[in-house]
């Protein structure tokens, strides 16, 4: 295996020898760690054709070369048709195991995931197969397509950003998103162990507790949570952070003007609520990102009441994406602190319901009206999502602001599973939500916003249907309700329906709540404080 052939990849361990060299001092002694059980350790290989068994095959060899000298059990197994793939499983024998990392092969085209994601993906599998374990990365390490040269110290930033990726997951995939006291969160905790003495970076700990706090309410039983309870819970972690936090109630979300959100919410004891969270320049002319979230704690569907139970038993999530702006501002807020560029703001808007059944609930055929005036004709009140979303947006364009971007669990007809769907009025603003969600790990799929999709939603009654009556309800006649109430404003939403919850295991994801949505908005949102044009 030579550095240039660019074929099998791995996790790289510069303490193995090169191709012919012996045994380093440090080859031995992580060997006699595993087998004590103080250091865990997972190594995958991959060859990416049939003519590169060869290299992988001398590459397994070293591998176990150095480990055999510390009483390291070891186990191949093919991975992929073919056998042009086998990942090396390296078992402690001491009294902790250490699962496969499999970090496929390079893919190209369209929704690739980049290294940083299947590292990260790694990382899910090895904190769900090893809570409470140690993650070890020897010193200089990182992923590559062949051994390091000599000048490997350029690529330190990569290496940074990889093993960040790979804890990152880690730590996700040990969390149990269900309630528990903070002793039972800490022993599930995976512990890293850097060769070189570095740190996880205040950041990313911010971020892993960030999705934790996202997944942790998300999955919280429905009885436990209704809009009060939901406001207190973002209100107590914007006081944490020193961001200013407002909540609306009973007359004064009607003067307002958030008309559908009280429609959705008047079937439900439990009276809805918006929160208002704000950082930034307090100046009248800041410049402004409005971010809007749907946060409805319940969803039976209302009068349009859901069709079986496989359909409700997840929808104590439909509150997903309002959790997870929250978390994304208050995570904006503590990485800019007081460096802010002049005049910047992010402003978070957060509708939060019930819809349920009574007989004070919202009817097919009635008519709300949103801040500003424009109104919707509901057709289908479990497209409710779109309805809240549609205040909260109408607020942000009244107010003036410069940039919108609303998310919400609104269909399953966006991108699939593993990313989240992503419609935008503006091509330039998709692409840097696009590129945010690759940096911070958090993938999204820009999907085009059809020209004339909105006469599927014209209304004879009210200035648009919150759904189309003449053909099933799809994420595009979602975006497109939305993005009527944008106007020119340039704006962006973002589909949680098939990535906030996951109902069975996904890419070593454990099934439930994933806090998909938290650090693309984040990345977003902290870009537009440091004065990032995002319209460009």
């Amino acid at each position: 295996m030579t550095a240039d052939t660019g074929t099998v990849h791995y996790l790289l361990l510069p303490s193995l020898p090169a191709p012919g060299g012996a045994a380093t001092a440090e080859s031995p002694e992580l060997a006699s760690g595993l087998a004590a059980g103080r250091a865990a350790l997972a190594v995958a290989l991959f060859a990416s054709d049939d003519a590169a068994r060869a290299d992988l095959a001398a590459a397994e060899a070293q591998l176990v070369a150095c480990l055999d000298a510390g009483g390291v059990a070891r186990n191949a197994g093919s991975a992929a048709a073919g056998g042009a793939a086998r990942f090396v499983i390296l078992t402690a024998a001491g009294p902790r195991t250490v699962v496969a990392c499999h970090v496929p092969a390079r893919r190209t085209g369209p929704g690739a995931p980049g290294d940083l994601e299947r590292l990260a993906e790694a990382g899910w599998r090895f904190g769900a197969a090893a809570p409470g374990g140690t993650l070890y990365w020897p010193a200089g390490s990182r992923v590559g397509d062949a051994l390091p040269r000599e000048d490997a110290d350029e690529w330190g930033g990569l290496r940074d950003a990889q093993r960040e990726a790979l804890w990152h997951g880690a730590v996700l995939g040990g969390a149990d998103p269900a309630e528990g006291d903070s002793s039972e969160h800490a022993a599930r905790a995976v512990r890293p162990i850097f060769g070189d003495g570095a740190v996880v970076s205040d950041r990313a700990q911010r971020q892993a507790a960030a999705v934790a706090w996202v997944r942790r309410l998300t999955e919280r039983p429905p009885n436990l949570l209704g809009p009060a309870e939901l406001a207190a819970e973002i209100s107590a972690l914007a006081e944490g952070a020193g961001v200013q936090c407002e909540v609306w109630a009973g007359d004064e979300l009607a003067s307002r003007g958030f008309g559908a959100t009280i429609g959705v919410g008047s079937g439900s004891e439990r009276a809805p609520r918006v929160v208002r969270l704000t950082w930034g320049s307090d100046a009248a002319a800041a410049a402004t990102l409005g971010l809007v979230g749907k946060g409805i704690t319940f969803d039976s569907g209302g009068l349009n009441v859901k069709q079986d139970s496989s359909e409700m038993s997840w929808m104590k999530a439909d509150m997903a994406a309002a959790a997870a702006l929250s978390a994304a501002l208050v995570l904006s807020a503590q990485a800019t602190g007081a460096d802010l560029a002049d005049g910047r703001r992010v402003e978070a808007i957060l509708p939060l319901c019930e819809n349920v059944i009574s007989g004070t609930a919202q009817r097919p055929g009635d008519v709300v009206t949103h801040p500003g005036g424009a109104t919707s004709e509901v057709v289908d009140t479990d497209c409710e999502g779109r309805l809240v979303l549609a205040d909260g947006i109408a607020w942000c364009r009244e107010r003036g602001h410069a940039v919108i971007l609303d998310a919400g669990t609104l269909t399953d007809g966006g991108a699939g599973l593993r990313a989240s769907g992503v419609w935008s009025n503006h091509e330039g603003l998709a692409r840097a939500v696009e590129h945010a969600g690759r940096v911070a790990l958090d993938p999204v799929w820009p999907i085009p916003l059809p020209y004339g999709e909105e006469s599927a939603l014209e209304s004879r009654v009210a200035g648009v249907r919150n759904a189309p009556l003449d053909r099933p309800d799809m994420g595009r006649h979602a975006a497109s309700y939305l993005g009527g109430f944008a106007g020119d404003v340039p704006w962006v939403h973002i589909d949680l329906g098939g990535t906030a919850f996951l109902e069975a295991p996904l890419a070593g994801r454990p099934e439930g709540a994933t806090g998909a949505g938290t650090l693309v908005s984040a990345e977003v949102a902290e870009a537009w404080l440091r004065g990032a044009p995002l319209i460009a």
